[in-house]
């Protein structure tokens, strides 16, 4: 991802995620710092985008918001959706809950991680009828 440049993150794809016992597997996870390239597990992420789909959109959206709960580095969270150039923004706040807030337009500005990612960026290349 070309919109981290200049930033100590990380964005990786296909890299698992172990919270607990569970292992999940996000579209893409960003961390602080390198990674190792044997690395195929992170366990302190900042932060985990998915795209939505029909098939995953309740597990995403729910179970995996459960389950993301659980990892403390952990500070927003990227429901991206597939059909649209749209975005559900999940930041965590200081006492632990989660704040949504939908996104059309503009940038998405991650809580904690001092980066603004524009939408347009995000969804270069695909493009959606009305």
């Amino acid at each position: 991802m070309g919109l981290l440049q200049d930033r100590p993150l990380l964005a990786v794809q296909e890299m698992r995620l172990r919270i607990g016992a569970r292992i999940r597997y996000p579209n893409v996870l960003v961390c602080a710092g390198p990674v190792d390239q044997t690395t195929r597990t992170l366990t302190d992420a900042v932060a985990a985008f998915e795209v939505l789909s029909d098939d995953t959109a309740t597990t995403d959206r729910v179970v995996k918001l459960i389950d993301y709960a659980d990892v403390p580095s952990l500070r927003c969270y990227v429901l991206l959706e597939q059909t649209a150039a749209a975005a559900t923004l999940l930041q965590r706040e200081a006492g632990g809950s989660w704040i949504a807030s939908a996104h059309t337009s503009g940038s998405l500005a991650l809580p904690g991680l001092d980066v603004a990612l524009p939408l347009t960026e995000l969804y270069r290349g695909p493009t959606f009828t009305a």
